[in-house]
């Protein structure tokens, strides 16, 4: 039975993406105790802004054009979807230019806001792009059932990113500075190998193609909304925080989020290989509701998996900031458990999003979501207020609770599943 098991194809790449995966967040996580001997809460506060910047910025620069292309790879032909794959890079392009002048007109505000300087803004933007290249090309990976491609690609690009970091923290001292500038220089790199493998594979073919790219903003623009209401809800408590408290307790509050990585490298990772076997196995002809109902069996295994290893990955969350990192990051022990408590309900909203997507109903996912991070902005600002920065916690899993059971309950409405047979 165990064999058999193994052998499934499902099995097989989640195993290899999780592997992969888990070493690809591992390496920055326990390179954890160097940062903080060597950075001030203050600088890693200043890490935690300069990434929220860029997750924006990635969501402004890309608009899901990875998204758009993963639903058509089963439906066109190579020849299509290298056209339909181009198209989507001058999308990318032209969105590029026009986040650089964005940054440019209100550099002022942000840096009041993240206490990013200008430059570093500018770095964001040119990280961006090239990152959403090297998600196309990795998505593709992925759609091909090459796991080992996609786990190799995604483990050098990080060994050369900490590599870099660290020289410029520990031997030229460059503080904060010098993390920004490792991942500047290893995101700008792989985009440019990215691209060399787009073109090798064959999937660069440059043809101006107006339907293909409103098919693309048609469903990359809708999300747009989706993932603002994700990063609100991953960066409007940093920025909170900063304002009201200062930088130094958003370094301490991000390092005790860091711990949400323990069960997120998993999810993530599963749903790597999930969403495509899902898509595949939704479209394929034959005994459709048998194919469901298998469907739920294993949603039903997962969801209590991941109740199970969030209280494994709390104990020993809380065991490692006690005993690895620096004494001027102790206080981060209070947000271990809501950390990974709302990468959780994180987790089973992805098991029922992916739906939506299928469908091709975003538009109403993008509501839900963006709904859920005004609440959570009112929640943070309130419960900061009157708690400190443990409310910004609070609010978190609140929020990502409320997103899990609205996004189950949305899924059944756009694409029915025996949930409850």
């Amino acid at each position: 039975m165990v064999r058999k098991l193994l052998r499934h194809p499902l099995v097989k790449s989640s195993l290899i993406y999780t592997l992969t995966d888990a070493a690809n967040r591992a390496i920055p996580f326990f390179l954890l105790p160097v940062l903080t001997y060597y950075l001030v809460p203050a600088d890693y506060g200043i890490i935690s802004n300069f990434n929220i910047v860029l997750s924006i910025l990635f969501l402004l620069v890309g608009i899901n054009m990875d998204g758009a292309i993963s639903v058509n790879f089963y439906k066109f032909e190579k020849t299509q979807l290298a056209a339909y794959i181009s198209n989507t890079l001058l999308v990318i392009l032209v969105s590029f230019a026009t986040c650089l002048c964005l940054v440019v007109l209100f550099t002022t505000q942000i840096y009041k806001w993240v206490e990013v300087p200008f430059i570093y803004q500018i770095a964001a933007v040119v990280i961006a792009f090239c990152q959403m290249i090297t998600a196309i090309n990795l998505s593709l990976w992925r759609l091909e059932e090459k796991a080992l491609n996609f786990g190799l690609y995604e483990i050098s690009q990080t060994v050369l990113n900490l590599s870099l970091s660290l020289y410029f923290i520990i031997t030229l001292s460059l503080g904060w500075k010098g993390r920004v500038d490792g991942i500047l220089l290893a995101s700008i790199s792989y985009g440019l190998f990215s691209l060399l493998f787009l073109q090798k594979r064959g999937y660069l073919k440059f043809n101006f193609n107006k339907a293909y790219i409103m098919d693309a903003l048609k469903f990359g623009f809708p999300l747009v909304p989706h993932g603002l209401s994700f990063w609100i809800r991953s960066g409007v408590d940093r920025i909170l925080i900063t304002s009201m408290i200062g930088v130094a307790a958003t370094g301490i509050y991000a390092t005790g989020f860091q711990f949400g990585i323990l069960i997120s490298v998993l999810v993530m990772a599963f749903n790597n290989a999930f969403a495509p076997y899902l898509f595949k196995q939704l479209s394929q002809e034959g005994d459709l509701a048998l194919v469901k109902k298998k469907l739920v069996k294993i949603t039903y295994y997962i969801l209590f998996g991941l109740i199970v290893l969030c209280v494994i990955f709390t104990l020993i969350s809380v065991f490692l900031v006690n005993t690895l990192l620096a004494d001027t990051y102790a206080g981060a022990t209070e947000f271990v458990f809501w950390a990974i408590l709302a990468q959780t309900f994180q987790g089973m909203y992805l098991l029922f999003v992916n739906y939506i997507f299928f469908a091709k109903k975003t538009k109403k996912l993008a509501m839900i979501t963006f709904s859920c991070s005004l609440i959570h902005v009112f929640l943070c600002y309130v419960l900061i207020k009157s708690n400190g920065a443990i409310g910004a916690a609070y609010s978190s899993v609140i929020v990502s609770f409320i997103n899990f059971v609205a996004v189950w309950m949305y899924s059944r409405k756009v694409y029915p599943m025996p949930w409850f047979k």
